[in-house]
């Protein structure tokens, strides 16, 4: 496999420091899922993850295939949260 450029290393770099923040973001409102700061973290987290689909988006394959496993998980839990969530508000 050849190495990566810079460039994608640079954002695959970006890429996991924000998986961290969701990460800090997604343990702090399990402990308050209801509480009055749930719309602004959401928009914060989705504007993560919008940032962080950007740079993946920018990568060459190899690279775009590592990161996109790389978050996988992750995104799958947060998907899987707000449809829960979005259920609940709707009942």
């Amino acid at each position: 496999m050849p190495s990566m450029s810079p460039t994608d290393m640079i954002r695959t770099r970006t890429v996991a420091n924000q998986v961290e923040l969701i990460r800090e973001h997604l343990e702090a409102m399990q402990r308050d899922m209801h509480g009055l700061e749930f719309e602004p973290w959401k928009r914060e987290v989705d504007a993560l993850w919008k940032r962080i689909f950007q740079q993946i988006s920018h990568m060459k394959s190899g690279p775009q295939q590592s990161a996109l496993e790389s978050v996988r998980e992750l995104w799958t839990t947060y998907v899987a949260h707000y449809a829960v969530m979005s259920e609940a508000s709707t009942v």
